[in-house]
């Protein structure tokens, strides 16, 4: 029986391509499933965030806004006190 050494070298070689082809595919699947249940967890954490954010820039609008009509109206500069007063009255608003 005579063998084909070329035909047989050219098969082993495929083989061992799809081999490592298949390797780095599991190993690619496992870091990207990886990298998908980090990202669902972070963004799980920002969806929690959401509302207290939406509450702090509603009492900064609040505040920010009493303040700066009521410097506008008396012509004058903002103080500390100014603000400390506008965010009083944005606590009362949103219940702080």
């Amino acid at each position: 029986m005579r063998v084909n050494w070329g035909a047989l070298g050219v098969t082993i070689g495929l083989i061992l391509v799809v081999a490592s082809i298949a390797a780095s595919g599991l190993i690619a699947e496992k870091s990207l499933s990886r990298f998908t249940a980090q990202l669902t967890s972070r963004l799980t954490t920002l969806q929690e965030q959401i509302p207290i954010m939406q509450g702090d820039i509603e009492r900064a609008i609040i505040a920010q806004g009493y303040t700066f009509s009521k410097v506008y109206s008396e012509k004058r500069t903002v103080t500390l006190e100014d603000l400390k007063e506008g965010y009083a009255l944005a606590n009362e608003f949103t219940g702080k």
